[in-house]
């Protein structure tokens, strides 16, 4: 088990951080990304087939709650619906995608750590930056981790304090999540299994958020650590020449020839991050939707079971784990378009003047290209941690209007 987590800690090599999460969590459930021509884990399709039964069950219970006009139940059913629904469409377009993703992976993998020579400061860059994603993802999946036990041991502490009391007349089986399953799956000898089925499919979601939404992060914060290694190695190429008024017709073909490299580099980098914007955009619009829907059925829900204990505690924590989702995508888009667009600052701040005319449309190139920022965004918003002050802005204002009709 200690095996698993290494990543936690500070000292190990960059290859134990290098998408330790999203491994753990997709490989679990069979939806790592391979090659063309390797075969399906049996598991992925098993899984999926698990969800798929698990969301058609529960929407149909929400939607009946709904008729009956018990809306608290129906939005206690709702919640987790949207969150699976969301998660078995992500589960499908990691299937989609699985060879572009394997194929980004690797590129991104080659860029990130074929650096020769590699500067002492560009390896702490991927230090920082590989560090910082394992622990940044782990956060969101020991949270749904967290809220997931909730819910499935709330129905077995429930039982257990009945039965302490000795109140036998109140005591009844629940499920963990509202499901219309068959009559005869919620009686003896099928219940156990039902329960465990059930409570199954939230394990299922939990860690397939924590595998996509892990690969999203993970790869802007690498493609961050490659705009700041960009940086560093401008840095590097002008410093031997800081002091200098005039370059020799040698220095500046070399200068000339370490800059063309760079350029390259940077427009590798722009190409990948825009193939995996446009492999991620379906993804991440249907995150944020649901996301949002989530958050607000749980404020509701949580000011609606104000005074029950365990609920309140439920609620709290899917609404801590449905922030925590948003941020990953949030910060992820921040962290690639601060270091993209300081890449333009960097090169201004260089000696670039010590180029000739003609050489000199090389600095101009980079520094205009540089000046647009990359951006995750998807249609109607950016992913961004302005973006993600505006949801608390709006989820502070929608609780404090509903707090003021009870």
């Amino acid at each position: 088990m200690a095996k698993w987590f290494r990543f936690l800690k500070r000292d190990q090599p960059l290859s134990v951080y290098f998408f330790a999460v999203p491994r753990l969590s997709l490989n679990i459930m069979g939806y790592w990304p391979e090659k063309s021509g390797d075969r399906l884990p049996w598991r992925s399709i098993v899984n999926f087939v698990i969800l798929a039964i698990g969301v058609i069950t529960e929407l149909h219970a929400g939607l009946r709650f709904l008729d009956q006009q018990q809306i608290t139940l129906a939005l206690e059913t709702l919640c987790p619906a949207g969150t699976s629904a969301v998660t078995l469409l992500k589960m499908f377009l990691m299937l989609r995608y699985r060879q572009d993703l394997w194929a980004m992976w690797n590129r991104l993998r080659s860029l990130l750590f074929d650096i020769r020579p590699e500067l002492p400061d560009q390896r702490q860059i991927r230090l920082n930056h590989s560090v910082m994603a394992a622990r940044i993802n782990f956060w969101p999946l020991s949270t749904g981790f967290f809220t997931c036990t909730t819910y499935n041991l709330k129905p077995i502490l429930i039982a257990l304090v009945l039965f302490l009391q000795n109140r036998d007349d109140d005591f009844a089986w629940f499920t963990p999540f509202n499901m219309t399953m068959p009559a005869v799956l919620l009686q003896s000898p099928f219940f156990p299994l039902t329960y465990i089925f059930i409570a199954y499919t939230g394990y299922v979601t939990i860690f397939m958020f924590g595998g996509c939404d892990g690969f999203y992060f993970e790869f802007c914060a690498h493609l961050s650590a490659l705009f700041e290694v960009l940086q560093s190695e401008i840095r590097s190429i002008f410093k031997p020449y800081k002091d200098h008024l005039e370059l020799s017709p040698e220095q500046l073909y070399n200068l000339e020839q370490r800059m063309r490299a760079v350029i390259i580099r940077h427009n590798d980098i722009i190409n990948l991050t825009m193939f995996f914007r446009e492999r991620y955009v379906i993804i991440t619009l249907a995150h944020f939707v649901s996301a949002g829907m989530v958050i607000g059925f749980s404020m509701v829900n949580l000011l609606a079971v104000s005074n029950n204990g365990l609920g309140a505690l439920l609620y709290v924590a899917y609404t801590i784990a449905a922030l925590s989702q948003l941020l990953v995508y949030c910060y992820g888009g921040t962290l690639v378009a601060e270091s993209s667009a300081e890449l333009c600052q960097v090169m201004f701040s260089c000696p670039w003047q010590l180029f000739k005319p003609q050489q000199r449309r090389l600095v101009l190139f980079l520094i205009m290209r540089s000046q647009r920022p990359m951006s995750m965004a998807v249609p109607f918003f950016s992913p961004s941690l302005a973006t993600f002050a505006s949801i608390l802005q709006t989820s502070g204002s929608i609780i404090a209007l509903v707090t003021s009709f009870q």
